[in-house]
């Protein structure tokens, strides 16, 4: 019976170190599987997380990668450089923790995840200053003086000859002869305010014309009446070849004085005296003490009267085509024609015409329609030219 109970005790003895043998090693198992999983895990995520791209905080502006450090981990950029780190007191109770688990078990605890790194500052790209010419004293110069000097000047390329649009072509009309009767006059008073008027001194309506052109601010002009070499009567203010110097000069003030807002002289008839090159430059120094300009009805192919005026400085230009030396509507629209190509081919032309009835109906008719012959009617004085004079002062 002793023999029987002593063995049982050592049955229970031995079966109770199988049992403790058999929890110590599943205890110490779990430990190092613990243990492995933990460092299996931490290795994973490691490798996880670095093999992804870093996003940086985007409203922090432009930001230059920090500088690659040596380290034994997998990526080469520092956990808390762009995470939160723990604090000293954290990281300092997560040692003591550590050391206390350590001490009831064997085998060694991982490493802590996170660690202690430099707090995360953004490196800013440098913004380069706009070159500055002048700085003013006492501060920076205005956002507009900025903008002004960075501002390059810009130079216009050079006009050529063939990027020049040709002017359109310009006439200019001058009526004749007015002052006699009053049909004459409020026709021609009735064209465009464009058209000039030249009225004959001491005539019965020559002071109403005058008058009214003058409010219209229509040019108008002295219409000198000068000899002729067919002998035809001149009427009252008449200038002749055989006038002494007094005598014209005398005549054509008093011609001047009798019509207001004269701006102009031409001559009516003129045949023989425009030839006379002594009776034109009394004519010519009676027109510069007035300031007025002088046209050259040509009268005659030997006139001297334009070349005079210009050696005395006046403005002046010589007639190209007469209108109605016969009195027809055809004729009239033939030396319109006429007209139109000269101004075409020298860029300028003048007509003069007088008031009958034919031209009259012609003129107030052709005029509204020049855009369809791409012409232009001017005031004769457009067409105006002046010319230094050429005289010694001791011949002036």
């Amino acid at each position: 019976m002793f023999v029987f109970c002593l063995h049982a005790l050592l049955g229970c003895a031995d079966e109770l170190s199988r049992t403790l043998d058999r929890s110590e090693d599943v205890v110490t198992s779990n430990v190092e599987i613990a243990a492995l999983e933990d460092d299996q895990v931490t290795e994973k995520d490691n490798e996880t997380f670095f093999e992804e791209p870093v996003v940086l905080p985007v409203h922090l502006g432009p930001l230059l990668a920090p500088q690659k450090k040596e380290a034994t981990n997998a990526s080469s950029y520092s956990i808390g450089s762009y995470f939160p780190v723990l604090s000293d007191d954290a990281v300092a109770s997560d040692s003591a923790v550590s050391a206390s688990s350590s001490q009831s078990q064997s085998q060694p605890q991982p490493q802590p995840l996170l660690e202690k790194a430099e707090p995360w500052s953004p490196a800013i790209v440098p913004f380069l200053d706009a070159p500055i010419e002048s700085k003013p004293a006492g501060g920076f110069p205005k956002p507009d003086a900025l903008s002004k000097s960075s501002k390059k000047e810009v130079v216009p390329a050079k006009i050529l000859a063939v990027d020049v649009h040709p002017k359109m072509p310009r006439i200019a009309i001058l009526i004749d002869d007015l002052g006699y009767n009053r049909h004459g006059m409020d026709s021609s008073l009735m064209l465009p305010v464009e058209v000039a008027l030249a009225i004959l001194p001491s005539t019965p309506f020559a002071m109403e014309t005058a008058l009214t052109a003058q409010k219209q601010k229509r040019i108008t002009l002295l219409h000198a009446p000068m000899e002729n070499q067919r002998e035809l009567k001149l009427g009252p203010g008449g200038l002749y070849a055989k006038m002494t110097e007094h005598e014209l000069k005398a005549t054509l003030s008093k011609d001047l004085d009798g019509l207001p807002g004269i701006q102009g002289v031409n001559n009516h008839m003129g045949s023989l005296l425009t030839t006379k090159a002594d009776s034109m430059k009394w004519v010519m120094e009676t027109l510069k003490g007035r300031s007025l300009f002088f046209i050259d009805s040509l009268t005659s192919p030997k006139s001297v009267a334009k070349k005079t005026a210009q050696e005395y400085g006046l403005e002046t230009v010589s007639r190209d085509v007469f209108l109605d030396n016969i009195r027809t509507e055809q004729a009239i629209d033939k030396q319109f024609s006429r007209l139109l190509k000269l101004a075409r081919l020298h860029g300028s032309a003048l007509a003069i015409g007088h008031p009958y009835p034919e031209t009259m109906a012609y003129l107030k008719k052709r005029l509204n329609h020049l855009e369809q012959d791409g012409v232009r009617l001017v005031r004769l004085s457009d067409l105006l030219t002046a010319s230094p004079s050429v005289l010694a002062p001791s011949e002036q």
